[in-house]
């Protein structure tokens, strides 16, 4: 496995690097933005530890780029703030983590990353569609596997699945899945979302399965991996 190490801290690169290859994954550091994207293209990695804080600009920049190519991305940065870990969820990262980090969970984190990397065959299969069971409240996954959902899950879900590809603003998931108006700086529905994503994800779908509109709210970006058992 291709692992880019985006760090501008030689000693903690070097640390990560270290730790990374005694797990027997294939490593290459990056120090700024401009030398991963050159790793981008020579390396390929198959997933990205990014840094946010690089000395040529926000790491933030980097996520698309390499979502784009189909690679995993775990941000892994001393930022605590909430908004940054919605922000970089919702533009495709897999996984948020908060420096210091313990090595051995950092590979398992990664490891965990690249199969699902490997299970998003589900979005081309469509013999293999993850099954939703709104009566029952349930998500069932192609290998059998299950996850429950809670009320407010299952109604944002159903009304996500109706917009059928199109983007459901924020306002109405609070009116339908939390039963209450949207204020100024309720971040509720982003909760919510953020919590529907990790269900998914633990059943093998990406986390970027449900997107972010800017301005719009939010979208399934390929419906037809769901099919609905009620």
């Amino acid at each position: 496995m291709r692992v880019l190490v985006v760090e501008d801290v030689a000693t903690i690169a070097a640390m990560i690097e270290s730790a990374l290859r005694a797990a027997g994954m294939d490593t290459l550091c990056a120090g700024t933005n401009d030398a991963a994207l050159a790793a981008r293209e020579s390396f390929r990695p198959e997933v990205v530890l990014l840094d946010l804080s690089l000395p040529d600009g926000s790491g933030m920049a980097l996520v698309a780029p390499f979502v784009s190519d189909g690679s995993g991305v775990i941000v892994v940065t001393a930022s605590t703030a909430e908004s940054e870990r919605v922000a970089a969820l919702d533009i495709g990262a897999d996984d948020y983590v908060v420096k210091p980090v313990l090595l051995h969970e950092l590979a398992a984190r990664i490891r965990a990353v690249h199969r699902r990397l490997q299970g998003r065959s589900v979005q081309g299969d469509r013999s293999a569609r993850m099954g939703v069971d709104l009566a029952g409240r349930r998500l069932i996954a192609p290998d059998g596997g299950t996850s429950d959902l809670t009320e407010a899950e299952a109604l944002a879900l159903e009304s996500l699945l109706e917009g059928a590809g199109t983007a459901v603003s924020r306002e109405w998931l609070s009116r339908v899945a939390l039963r209450r108006q949207l204020h100024d700086e309720d971040r509720s529905v982003d909760q919510l979302v953020l919590k529907l994503r990790r269900k998914l994800s633990a059943l093998g779908c990406p986390e970027r399965t449900i997107l972010s509109v800017r301005r719009q709210g939010y979208v399934i970006s390929d419906p037809g991996i769901f099919k609905r058992s009620n």
